[in-house]
């Protein structure tokens, strides 16, 4: 089920929040746990009932791999198990991922009509493996002092967060699901959800989906191969993946807010920072939080060795390459931010400062001329859209107005952006506050024209509910 679906905006969310608070007047406290439990595991049924076997059988075997943490164990042992599981983790997450790729080159060379990423590849494992990953680390340094199944369960598969993040620790979560005062309903927290679901409504359905069509028929038709269009599909692609990601997060932390449950921000303004350094500490940030605490510090270890932070940020960006798919060009656009970070640390031990703006620019000029190896097939595919962004191009379309529209002429396509799309982005990515911030400020207000104006949005929003889209992070 899609957060930007009829089904989920206006059937399943009201009846789950109606049914988990009726439960919890009563002071079926467990039992209101349970049903929520049970709640996410439908949700998650309706992409495909197979995936709600894989959660289940990794949600138990992470649960008793964690009790053995409570076994009297010497060090050396705690470390092997540790070692262990986690690898245990890693081999079933790439398992599914690199048997994907290979089905994928067998289906294509034998023309089979088989798409194995529809039915092999659970949703979001890369997001509940990580957090069953930080779970068992907390577990051996002995930070999850009591451990119930049930608990344990609602914490990895809680639906708001389940598909694609944010991603969650154990400690942040299962006290505000055993906090009593949050067991009746808060009107300005359910206000508080209604602003974040309708925005992030916005963000997806009239954004990042406008921005997916202008891409679709680029990349389809091979039309990158114009200088202009080369550099439109670098800015659509930086558009719509904030947009989408940033869109399902808002969704996700207001269906959330409507329990009386917090989930961390993961995204801060990213857009607005002066620095590729500081971009990635906005952008995902439950997933950068995991990969500095668990990969970064231990390989660093506090140390002032450039040579050891440097191949720390390195191995980071490699991971996250990975992380979001198996290609070659993965693991080269991680290792190229990897390789940027560098520059940009060891660019600010030179202590020279640039301006704001010019430094916001030149960092969002970086991300742009990094899209080519985002969604495309292979390296060749890359490199030739950055040979022809940079001029290696005889082909030069037109930039005409037309009404609302840029269009370029003369393509044989319908090719055009929509002008109107285009400055609304920009406004909300670069002026107007995040809509983390706008919507502590409309629940604390509860002004009644605002409240006129977010119905209207979400009506408006609603009626460009045409196509169930899924989200881009859907495939990691």
């Amino acid at each position: 089920m899609l957060f930007n679906s009829i089904e989920y905006i206006f059937v399943f969310l009201p009846l789950v929040f109606i049914l988990y608070f009726l439960l919890n007047k009563f002071k079926l406290y467990k039992t209101s746990t349970i049903f929520l439990l049970i709640a996410s595991l439908i949700f998650y049924r309706f992409y495909k009932i197979e995936y709600v076997y894989i959660l289940t059988v990794s949600v138990i075997v992470n649960y008793l791999l964690s009790l053995c943490f409570d076994l009297n164990l010497n060090q050396k042992k705690r470390k092997i198990l540790l070692a262990c599981s986690i690898i245990l983790n890693v081999i079933i997450l790439l398992g599914f991922k690199y048997f994907v790729m290979v089905a994928n080159i067998y289906t294509q060379i034998n023309k089979i009509p088989f798409n194995p990423m529809e039915y092999i590849i659970p949703l979001g494992i890369s997001f509940f493996t990580i957090q069953e990953i930080s779970y068992l680390i907390d577990c051996y340094k002995g930070e999850i002092k009591e451990k119930n199944f049930f608990d344990y369960a609602l914490f990895v598969s809680f639906f708001p967060q389940l598909v694609a993040g944010p991603i969650v620790r154990y400690n942040e979560m299962i006290p505000q699901f055993k906090d009593i005062s949050k067991k009746s309903v808060n009107q300005q927290n359910i206000f508080t959800g209604i602003f974040l679901i309708t925005v992030g409504l916005l963000k997806k359905v009239i954004l990042a989906d406008n921005f997916s069509d202008f891409i679709e028929i680029v990349m389809k038709f091979d039309i990158y191969k114009d200088f202009y269009c080369s550099w439109f599909l670098g800015l659509s692609k930086v558009l719509q993946g904030y947009f989408d990601f940033s869109g399902y997060c808002d969704m996700a932390l207001g269906s959330a807010y409507i329990f009386n449950i917090s989930l961390p921000w993961n995204f801060n303004s990213p857009y607005k920072a002066q620095s590729i350094i500081e971009h990635w500490s906005r952008w995902n940030m439950t997933m950068m939080r995991f990969l500095k605490d668990y990969i970064y510090a231990p390989i660093v270890n506090n140390s002032n060795n450039l040579l050891k932070i440097c191949m720390g940020f390195i191995i980071v960006f490699f991971i996250y390459g990975i992380w979001q798919g198996s290609s070659a060009v993965n693991v080269v656009y991680g290792l190229l931010i990897g390789v940027f970070v560098c520059i940009n640390f060891l660019w600010n031990r030179l202590n020279i400062k640039i301006p704001k703006i010019p430094s916001i620019f030149i960092t969002f000029l970086t991300l742009i001329i990094l899209t080519p190896f985002l969604g495309v097939k292979s390296l060749n595919e890359s490199f030739l859209i950055l040979k022809t962004m940079f001029g290696s191009t005889d082909n030069f379309y037109h930039l005409v107005i037309n009404g609302i529209y840029l269009k370029f002429v003369p393509c044989e396509f319908d090719l055009k952006i929509n002008i109107l799309i285009l400055i609304l982005s920009f406004y909300l990515i670069f002026i107007s506050k995040n809509s983390t911030q706008l919507a502590k400020i409309y629940a604390e207000k509860n002004n009644i024209f605002y409240t006129i104006l977010l119905a209207v949005i979400l009506f408006i929003s609603t009626l460009y509910i045409t196509k169930s889209t899924p989200f881009i992070y859907f495939a990691f």
